[in-house]
């Protein structure tokens, strides 16, 4: 084959190209560098405006605060009688009243000429005032306000300034009103509407004495001498308000704004780093200089592709004056093998790709060999191991094809590759063939086969090839008079174990699960994943007698058990999991493999209802349940519009044998059934979500009786118990709904009490206390069912917002005959007696009972021993009944 060479192109092109470029990327340059100058400026300009403002509004502050001890000082003058002792208890509550009055005083006290307390609020307690201070403070011929350089306090160690101010003697003299004032109050002035981050605030005196300072680097600091030039001196040069130079308390490079205050010598400072003034402008030059590099790369690439383009072109003209040699790189660059053939069948062409696939005939294939020769060469490498007579048959066959040219012809090659020959004839009677390589072809087929019958997470069989294998199994048993097994497992708390550890530790214990499934059956035996956490395994030919067939299913259904139940390692730790069997046998009748599914599917679900991690075998009576609880919950569906539910109440009576309250209990008034008892289909309702529009029709009813009782003098004062499910109680809305209901009904809220069990409000004790507490505020009253058989503990109890316990009944039944109930009973009484909670005892059957509960405490008894549960009408005449 011919290679093609390239002529350069001038040079002129490239040098234009390339001079635009340049010019292009020093245009971009100047413009982003007096773009990124112009911002610097405009940002320090927004942060030195913002500082003066932050500077005026301290300033502000603290002359408001230093105004507000003036003048409580300058007010101890007319508070203190003149004609009463200094030292007098009046006066010193006076004192002390004023000082409160300001909360930035810690201490407030009436000093004489020497510093010595003339009057301070608590008799005996002494402000330790320093000397040059006191003397400094009555130096001045006209009262004004001193402040003192910063101390720590004797009494309270904190730091602290005393601000002076001198007063008129009752009889002549000079006293001095002295202040204590806490830096941090000062401080709190100061960074009144901070606006900068990194800003340092300085209350200090003209000559640079630090009075406060806070730097965000130091924290607090004070007396300590500011960096920088005095201020007095900046104000006598006539310094701006505002200026560039060293911050004041960590001198580093930045802008600083001092303001003078209303009191002599005082200034207030506002200092901000360079470089926290420019932070944005630092990240904003950032992100243009990146943009700007992108940019002039682009440009640059642009300038590469230019010149590519022009060499192309330039290549272009070259190739189409040698097209004959461009054929032969064409050939040479074919992914296909090729030859061609001349009208005698001779070798006229071929190209690499050839050669590649027939690594053999490289020595052999020349322009005018046959192709006769060619085959020869190859039936050795093709066919190695057979004999004189297939090889020549092969060739023969081989040029009966070619001679033909019909079409395609697919070989697998000693190399493992699949190549697909076509063959077309040419118009002088010559003949073209191509060899395509369809390896990944076949390779990806397959990998579609097996992603169609194999789950990609485990490998194993899925539900596809599982139903046909356990179909083949079906006919292969029937035809053999053998039995086969099919177990279907269920992990156990898989759901809990992703939601708490993540999918991918999930995937790893389906992995581990897969392995360990596949290790414990035999190897006839078929492992597959239906999908989640679900797995099958199918096991072949059991003993034609059914109870053998079962023992030797249940052995290997038990090892499995006990296989899956071995600790996992997840994620560098151990875990601990379970799983549940259903195992079905089948053979001995003609079934679908979905009825044999359909059987350990059903098996597995009565192992899960036993409390998972064991086995169970489908009974024919499983399927009986299945389908009648499928039949009860169609006809529950539609119960509630067909406004079957009635309510019936179950009367509580006092010590007094007068009705307190009563429960209202759910019944099923069902057209064909009679009446369902809520032991039959409660379960049923919470299992299919069917217990929030029941449940929200129960509270809605018992409002609407509520509301009609109010009219009756002899039902008015009732309490109405109302169960609340746990599904009901966690729905967003179900605060709601009881305000709702109480409202559009008029019923009193203390009149109705919600019964919640133990579990329910211990399974989110936060979401149960926020819910009870927004209801109490209303006035609903909440009762604890069941008391005693869950989780009982003072924590919650106390945090609850409860009105009354209710002892189980099977506390209650075994009263006086059962040690240990007696106790407990007498427990919960005596814990609600201390927790101020009403008691009601349930199932109360016998006199024993209730003068046990009686004598221990118990005020409130519901159970047969005084009426079982009754319909409305009845209850409201047994209440009048009762009464009279």
């Amino acid at each position: 084959m011919m290679k093609i060479a390239a002529a350069a192109p001038g040079r002129r092109p490239y040098a234009l190209v390339w001079a635009l470029v340049v010019a292009l990327v020093l245009g971009l340059a100047l413009a982003v560098t007096a773009l990124l100058w112009s911002q610097r400026n405009a940002q320090l300009a927004e942060a030195e405006a913002q500082l003066g403002r932050f500077a005026t509004g301290a300033e502000v502050g603290m002359n408001r605060a230093l105004l507000a001890l003036d003048v409580l000082l300058a007010t101890l003058e007319q508070v203190v009688p003149a004609a009463e002792a200094p030292d007098a208890p009046v006066s010193a509550q006076l004192l002390a009243a004023m000082a409160r009055q300001n909360l930035m005083v810690r201490e407030v006290a009436l000093l004489d000429g020497q510093g010595t307390p003339v009057l301070v609020p608590v008799p005996g307690a002494s402000m330790q005032v320093p000397p040059d201070f006191v003397a400094a403070a009555l130096a001045p011929a006209v009262p004004m306000l001193v402040v003192s350089n910063p101390l720590v306090s004797s009494r309270s160690a904190e730091r602290v300034l005393y601000v002076a101010r001198a007063l008129r003697a009752p009889g002549g003299g000079r006293w001095l009103a002295v202040a204590q004032v806490p830096v941090d109050a000062l401080v709190a002035v100061l960074l009144q509407g901070m606006p900068l981050t990194g800003a340092e605030v300085t209350l200090e005196r003209g000559r640079g004495d630090l009075l406060v300072g806070l730097a965000p680097a130091q924290g607090l600091m004070e007396g300590e001498r500011a960096s920088g030039p005095p201020l007095a001196r900046v104000a006598l040069e006539g310094g701006l308000p505002s200026w560039h130079g060293s911050t004041r308390l960590l001198s580093t490079p930045g802008l600083v704004a001092m303001r003078p205050l209303m009191y002599e010598d005082l200034w207030v400072t506002a200092s901000l780093p360079r470089e926290a003034a420019l932070a944005d402008w630092s990240v904003q030059s950032q992100l243009i200089i990146g943009a700007a590099l992108a940019l002039g790369l682009t440009m640059v690439a642009a300038g590469v592709l230019a010149t590519v383009h022009l060499r192309r072109m330039h290549r272009a003209r070259a190739v189409v004056a040698q097209s004959k040699a461009l054929l032969d790189e064409a050939l040479g660059a074919m992914l296909s093998g090729f030859m061609l053939l001349d009208a005698q069948g001779n070798v006229v062409q071929w190209n690499q790709r050839f050669e590649e696939f027939f690594p053999w005939l490289a020595g052999v294939v020349r322009p005018g060999v046959s192709f006769q020769r060619v085959l020869q060469t190859t039936v050795h490498y093709h066919l190695p191991g057979a004999s004189p007579e297939d090889k020549r048959a092969w060739v023969e066959e081989r040029l009966r094809r070619h001679g033909s040219a019909s079409g395609t012809l697919e070989q697998r090659l000693p190399s493992g590759r699949h190549v697909q020959v076509i063959e077309q004839p040419t118009p002088d009677g010559g003949l073209v063939i191509l060899y395509h390589d369809l390896t990944e072809l076949r390779r990806a087929t397959a990998e579609v086969e097996h992603l169609a019958f194999y789950d990609p997470l485990t490998g194993l069989p899925n539900r596809r090839l599982l139903l046909e294998r356990i179909e083949q199994a079906c006919v292969a048993a029937q035809r053999a008079g053998s039995h086969g097994a099919v177990l279907f497992i269920d992990l156990d708390h898989f759901k809990t174990l992703n939601d708490t550890l993540g999918h991918e530790t999930g995937d790893e214990l389906l992995r581990q699960v897969a392995r360990r499934l596949e290790a414990g059956v035999r190897a006839g035996d078929l492992v597959a994943r239906l999908g989640g956490d679900e797995f099958v395994v199918m096991l072949l030919d059991l003993a034609g007698d059914a109870p053998t067939a079962t023992v030797q299913a249940r052995a290997v259904a038990e090892q499995i058990v006990a296989l899956l139940a071995r600790p996992y390692s997840l994620t560098g730790q151990l875990h601990h999991g379970g799983a549940s069997l259903g195992v079905t046998l089948f053979g001995a009748e003609v079934q679908t493999a979905s009825e044999v599914l359909k059987q350990a599917d059903i098996a597995m679900y009565e192992a899960k209802a036993r409390s998972g991690n064991g086995l169970c075998f489908f009974d024919p009576s499983m399927q009986v349940a299945l389908s009648e609880r499928a039949r009860l919950l169609a006809d529950l569906k539609r119960a509630l519009p067909a406004e079957q539910f009635v309510l019936h109440l179950q009367p509580q009576l006092d010590n007094q044998g007068q009705v307190a309250g009563a429960e209202a209990l759910l019944r099923w008034q069902h057209p064909e059934r009679g009446l369902v008892p809520p032991g039959q289909f409660i379960a049923v309702a919470e299992d299919s979500e069917l217990i929030v529009p029941i449940g929200r029709w129960v509270l809605e009813s018992a409002c609407r009786m509520l509301a009609r009782w109010q009219d009756d003098p002899a039902l008015r004062e009732l309490c109405l118990s109302v169960n609340v499910s746990a599904r009901q109680f966690r729905q967003p809305d179900f605060v709601d709904l009881v305000l709702s209901s109480l409202a559009a009904s008029g019923a009193r809220a203390h009149r109705l009490e919600l019964e919640l069990t133990e579990s329910l409000v211990l399974e989110d004790v936060d979401d149960s206390i926020a819910k009870m507490h927004r209801l109490r505020t209303r006035g609903v009253r909440f009762a604890v069912d069941d008391f005693g058989t869950g989780y009982s503990s003072l924590a919650y109890l106390t945090r609850l917002p409860l009105q009354r316990l209710k002892i189980d009944r099977s506390f209650v039944q075994h009263l006086g005959e059962s040690h240990s109930d007696d106790v407990v009973v007498q427990t919960i009484l005596g814990m609600a007696r201390n927790l101020a909670l009403d008691v009601v005892a349930e199932g109360v059957e016998t006199q024993q009972q209730c003068d046990f509960l009686a004598v221990h405490g118990c005020e409130v008894y519901q159970g047969y021993l005084f009426a079982r549960p009754m319909p409305v009408g009845e209850f409201e005449e047994y209440v009048k009944g009762r009464a009279r």
